[in-house]
């Protein structure tokens, strides 16, 4: 698989090997979403590449401060919605056998994240 180096980036696995490549369209897109965005940098942020999933969109819910239904919501919304968005990108696969999530890394993907992050931090000065 050729890549265009400035529209498509690496996804490498736990042992630094490429398994796919992501283009930066797609990506923004799955970025575009708040929730999607705090799944991401939790996601990149863990050290393990095979996460359980609940455990990871708890989370996140309680950091939104969501009530026990919101939460459910919640969860549904990302198993019918967002999951399938990550798949269709390549940086998740789910195993609905262990409810676990493994996690593949794109460096392009924490840049923008960061990138977000510090348009908030001016945004909120």
């Amino acid at each position: 698989m050729e890549s265009d180096s400035m529209t498509e980036h690496p996804i490498v696995d736990e042992d630094g090997l490429v398994r796919a490549t992501c283009d930066l369209e797609s990506l923004f897109r799955l970025l575009a979403n708040d929730r999607r965005r705090q799944v991401a940098a939790t996601l990149e942020a863990m050290a393990d590449d095979c996460i359980d999933l609940e455990e990871t969109l708890t989370a996140v819910a309680t950091a939104n401060g969501d009530s026990k239904a919101d939460r459910d919501d919640w969860r549904v919304e990302f198993h019918h919605v967002h999951l399938p968005l990550f798949e269709d990108v390549g940086l998740m696969e789910y195993d609905e056998h262990t409810g676990t999530v493994r996690w593949y890394h794109c460096d392009v993907l924490t840049d923008v994240l960061s990138a977000v992050d510090a348009d908030r931090s001016a945004v909120v000065r």
